[in-house]
């Protein structure tokens, strides 16, 4: 059944213009030798993994610690934007694109309603391969922007890619996106968003997208207490993923969603989750959720001033 999932999300990214063989045959083959090097600059060898992230993720054994899922990460993310509009008009880059901008608005709109402090270095936990973490930094070109992610593998690929676009563009990937004037370079650190390698109070900005559906309970409580540890007062947290109550996730073909759960080992425990009630829990006030698009759900919340 998970390689059946694959298939078919694999078919109708090919189907849309993504390149997903491509890509892959790419960053396995040509860049293979300065990925493993960039994989050794950035890999923090003492890092312990948590037994829920060594489970087979997406239909690859390793999970998310091997190159093959690394390399076709970025075909993925972007066949479930496509996926997620369902528009033919829409390339690639540009569902991502607008994927990525109704996260932002939401983000910003709630940020504007709290009086939120204005952002000036901001950390995306789960960064993956680096999407996130790059739409993110575009959002806020003055803004340091921090990536951190549990696979060195991921990492990598998001690490070659910010060197690519320094490099003036060139092959930056399935999801690339004109790059906004001037923004600063995305850092990316190696390491376990449970227990972050950062002081408290080192961020404005806290996010992350498409991650919990793969945690269990207890590693997203701590993902929030520590996003929340890292948050200077005033800060935003904001969560990104599937939005249990959406009507299109309600009514899913019980086929499709089987289909869909087979590479998700911990996505009932998530889907079951009160995230709401772990920010609050954490701290952070002015809780709420709100509609990214007819499948994904923004929780956010801040932390008080003078906290």
């Amino acid at each position: 059944m998970k390689v059946l999932a694959k298939r078919v999300l694999q078919g109708s990214a090919e189907k849309a213009g993504v390149p997903w063989e491509a890509t892959r045959a790419a960053l396995v083959g040509r860049q293979s030798a300065e990925l493993k090097a960039i994989k050794a600059e950035l890999e923090d060898r003492t890092l312990v993994y948590p037994s829920y992230y060594e489970q087979a993720f997406h239909a690859y054994p390793e999970g998310n610690l091997g190159w093959l899922p690394a390399a076709e990460v970025e075909a993925a993310t972007a066949a479930m934007a496509l996926r997620t509009f369902k528009d033919p008009a829409l390339t690639p880059a540009a569902a991502q694109a607008k994927l990525r901008g109704n996260i932002m608005d939401r983000v910003n709109e709630f940020r504007r309603e709290q009086g939120c402090r204005p952002v000036e270095a901001a950390l995306d936990v789960g960064a993956s391969a680096g999407v996130s973490a790059r739409a993110l930094a575009d959002a806020f070109p003055s803004a340091s922007v921090t990536g951190l992610d549990l696979s060195p593998f991921f990492l990598a690929v998001a690490e070659l890619r910010e060197r690519q676009l320094e490099a003036g563009g060139g092959d930056a990937g399935p999801v690339a996106t004109a790059r906004a004037p001037g923004r600063r370079r995305v850092r990316y650190v190696h390491a376990n968003a449970e227990a972050a390698p950062f002081p408290a109070e080192s961020f404005d900005l806290v996010t992350s997208c498409f991650v919990v559906h793969e945690c269990r309970p207890a590693p997203i409580e701590a993902m929030v207490a520590e996003a929340a540890r890292v948050l200077r007062p005033g800060g935003a947290l904001a969560v990104v993923d599937n939005d249990p109550a959406s009507p299109t996730i309600q009514n899913l073909n019980p086929a499709l969603f089987t289909l869909m759960k087979s590479t998700e080992p911990w996505s009932d425990e998530y889907y079951g989750f009160d995230v709401e009630a772990a920010f609050e829990r954490a701290g952070l006030t002015a809780v709420r959720t709100a509609t990214a698009d007819h499948r994904h759900r923004v929780v956010l919340g801040v932390k008080p001033w003078g906290q």
